[in-house]
């Protein structure tokens, strides 16, 4: 195993053939691989539901269901995402078509049993290596995938910059949280197209009443955070109304009609910049106000942080 692959490799292998199954974990265990297997294709549904394989060895054919129909079902679950590589390991030879169908449903490559040892490790050690890196650049990024803010990471930097430059001119900065104050909307675990449509939603009505200068982040599926330099506890007041005036109209328009927007809460932090707050505590403030907010069963409220 090379070296530069940091973390361990989980492999699945998905196959009916009990003597196949075994002969690759022969071949991958030795090599530092770490095995999962299953038999049938719900089986395989149901173990990518609980863990994220760094590659997946299947057959053509499965009892229950089709090798190239599993494909398409394993790359739409949550938890294989594009760069998780799936191979083909057929019992027979694959005519040209069946090769190509296995391809565009989007496996990277089809084998053949019995494989070739050193290929099939070479091929393997290849693709979690790339799959690998392009998770941890996916993860130290700074950027949300979704709405294309800052996550969590860009915007603690950010408000690192924006506080410097704050307490070199001593000037006010202040630090929204905005998000639902329904529990249920704040699940991490909810359904993930509505959270992605949710967070676009609220991403465009940020966009259109923030101003140039000021940042925006999301801090989580359903919360977001503004980072407005020169703004006081005045102003941001006045940006979290502006806010809720963008989402009523967006109602009245006869718009599509979303309760997660009408059950928006924000809270607030405002410092000048020579009080040398921590950016950290910014940020920490801005959302311990917002879940002071979020206790609140009544309309849209704006609370700031009090100590």
């Amino acid at each position: 195993m090379p070296d530069n692959i940091e973390l361990t490799p989980l492999i699945l292998i998905v196959g009916e053939q009990e003597l196949q199954s075994r002969e690759l974990e022969r071949i991958l265990q030795p090599k530092g691989h770490v095995v999962l297997k299953a038999s049938t294709g719900q089986q395989a549904l149901d173990l990518s539901s609980k863990v994220s394989p760094d590659a997946v060895l299947l057959a053509r054919h499965l009892p229950d269901s089709d090798g190239i129909d599993l494909i398409r079902a394993l790359k739409a679950s949550a938890t294989i995402h594009g760069t998780t590589p799936i191979l083909i390991v057929a019992e027979e030879r694959l005519g040209k078509a069946e090769r190509l169908d296995a391809l565009a449903a989007g496996a990277w490559d089809v084998l053949e049993h019995p494989v070739d040892a050193n290929e099939l490790v070479l091929r393997l050690d290849t693709f979690v290596r790339a799959k690998q890196e392009t998770d941890r650049v996916r993860d130290e990024g700074l950027t949300d995938p979704v709405t294309g803010f800052y996550n969590v990471r860009g915007i603690l930097q950010r408000t690192r910059e924006l506080s410097a430059d704050a307490a070199r001119s001593d000037r006010p900065i202040t630090c929204i949280a905005v998000g639902s104050h329904r529990p249920e909307a704040l699940e991490p675990e909810g359904d993930d197209d509505r959270q992605g449509e949710f967070g676009g939603r609220i991403s465009s009505v940020l966009l259109d009443v923030t101003r140039a200068s000021d940042t925006l982040g999301r801090l989580g599926a359903n919360e977001f955070i503004i980072v407005a330099p020169g703004t006081s506890d005045e102003g941001a007041v006045r940006l979290a109304d502006r806010l809720l005036e963008a989402l009523q109209r967006r109602h009245d328009s006869g718009g599509e009609a979303v309760e997660e927007e009408s059950s928006l809460r924000a809270g607030l932090y405002s410092v000048v910049g020579s009080d040398n707050t921590a950016p950290e505590d910014l940020l920490l403030r801005a959302t311990m106000a917002l879940r002071k907010a979020q206790q609140d069963d009544g309309s849209f409220r704006v609370r700031a942080y009090e100590a």
